[in-house]
């Protein structure tokens, strides 16, 4: 039974939730079972780390049912009563948070069930309450927002059509607005998704239902002419769906910055509207919609930098639950140490490596400080972090190996970089990254440092330049450093 799906899903319990467990198993409305009632009593004692050799199903089977002749098929049964009972448990804490699902759920009871005044006086209180939780950013637009209004509205058409002695309202005109609205929120957010899919596992994005719907909507003015519909009819709910829109733009448009500036403006402009959670989202949406772009600009770190601060101004650098995703652990640091912030960069490494999955706790540490100690000009220190690194994580074998190469033309070492540069070749060749596009630029950057290698020990002044130019008019990592060292030779030439 230990590593039975009843005791990982009890490893999660808070004390409190196991409290409050403990209530809900005893109570008959949920359980009448006494046998899973002492199974639960037999396991809380084995708390937190339930990884007692006595929580062997044959020893727990002695504990509850002592003198008794071991039976697998009825304690079979009682765990999986025990584990549906945690399944229950954790579905009725999330619905009871959920107070307007709940208004929806006893409204369509009361219809059901014809309670015509006391239906109409909850439709009444239903509005406020989807009001005020608006107003207070208790919702988010992305999830469930718009889909319960429509619910509501449609709950309220249907009574009113079926109850004569109501007036008739406009209930049907808004409830196809709130359908759309939603819908169209839905799509955008899992456009988003898509692209992430795309860059982290190379799944193509143009042959998404999604994707395909939206460009065929988009190519023909459908959504535009709905924006325009919305921004006439339901002004209120017009700067969401523009948000909304605008990151659609910035992340299917990538050819052009014109549209990742709209989004940016459009955040910053209706950003009060939104909750913690759907910032926090659409903050990463602007991440993806920078990195995502096919060229990048001199000025792609500085862009950066600057949607980095709106995160740390919003505070939804961490998650809900007070952790730090590690993949934007790792893009704060490449950008704050490569952007010559380095007071930023150590204190963001000190105040949020704790903040980091313990799992991933070490190798990213000693990642970031390899990275800082490079820009700091410590060039040996960063090395002595390299060694420490490890990681399965493709992207970061890709960061760690360029910044080897990186470290070694600083230091001029011709051996070790040519052994390195034939090292990494050979890893290129067995472990391509998910994503094609992500590969090829992480390749490229070790074929530049190898030429500007070249070229400082035999300067050639046309492929200096064209070299340049290449550099500057390509998507190209570490696109200031290698322009940096480009100037450099440019001036002992």
């Amino acid at each position: 039974m230990l590593k039975s799906s009843l005791l990982e899903i009890l490893r999660t319990f808070s004390k409190q939730e196991l409290l409050k467990f403990e209530d809900f198993i005893i109570s008959p409305y949920f359980n009448k079972k006494e046998n899973v009632t002492m199974l639960f009593l037999e396991i809380k004692k084995y708390l937190p780390e339930l990884s007692n050799e006595n929580l062997e199903k044959e020893k727990v089977w002695n504990a509850i049912f002592p003198g008794k002749e071991y039976n697998y098929g009825i304690m079979k049964n009682i765990i999986f009563d025990l584990n549906k009972l945690c399944e229950s448990f954790l579905s009725e804490e999330i619905y009871k948070k959920n107070d307007i699902q709940r208004d929806l759920d006893f409204m369509t009871s009361a219809s059901e069930r014809n309670l015509s005044n006391l239906l109409m006086s909850k439709f009444d209180s239903a509005e406020r309450a989807f009001s005020k939780n608006s107003e207070k950013f208790k919702d988010d637009f992305a999830s469930n927002y718009y889909e319960n209004l429509r619910d509501y509205y449609e709950l309220k058409t249907v009574f009113l059509q079926s109850n004569s002695q109501f007036k008739k309202r406009d209930e049907l005109i808004k409830m196809p607005e709130y359908l759309i609205c939603g819908f169209l929120i839905k799509c955008f957010s899992t456009f988003h998704k898509l692209i992430l899919n795309n860059l982290d596992f190379n799944i193509p994005v143009k042959d998404n239902i999604a994707y395909l719907i939206l460009k065929e909507m988009d190519e023909n003015s459908i959504i535009e002419n709905f924006m325009n519909y919305i921004k006439e009819h339901s002004f209120k709910n017009y700067p969401v769906l523009k948000c909304y829109y605008s990151m659609y733009k910035a992340l299917s448009r990538n050819d052009s910055i014109e549209y990742f500036h709209e989004f940016k403006n459009d955040l910053s402009k209706y950003g009060n509207l939104f909750s913690e959670n759907e910032i926090r989202d659409l903050y990463n949406c602007l991440l993806t919609s920078l990195g995502n772009r096919k060229f990048t600009t001199l000025d792609f770190h500085a862009e950066y930098f600057s949607i980095i601060e709106i995160g740390f101004k919003n505070k939804v650098i961490l998650n809900h639950e007070g952790t730090i995703h590690p993949a934007n652990f790792i893009s704060i640091v490449n950008v704050s140490s490569s952007n010559n912030k380095i007071e930023f960069t150590e204190k963001f490494i000190s105040d949020y490596k704790d903040k980091l999955p313990q799992e991933l706790r070490e190798s990213l540490f000693n990642y970031s400080m390899a990275q800082l100690n490079f820009y700091k000009g410590n060039f040996d220190k960063s090395l002595e972090f390299i060694i420490k690194f490890q990681t399965k994580d493709m992207m970061l074998k890709f960061f760690i190996k360029n910044l080897q190469l990186s470290i070694y033309y600083e230091l001029n070492d011709r051996v070790s970089f040519d052994y390195s540069i034939d090292t990494f070749r050979h890893f290129i060749k067995k472990n391509n990254l998910t994503n094609e596009s992500r590969s090829i630029v992480q390749a490229k950057y070790s074929d530049y440092v190898n030429r500007l290698f070249k070229l400082r020990e035999k300067s050639n002044a046309f492929e200096l330049s064209k070299l340049k130019k290449e550099i500057t008019d390509n998507k190209a990592t570490n696109k200031i450093w290698l322009l940096e060292k480009i100037k450099e030779l440019e001036k002992v030439k």
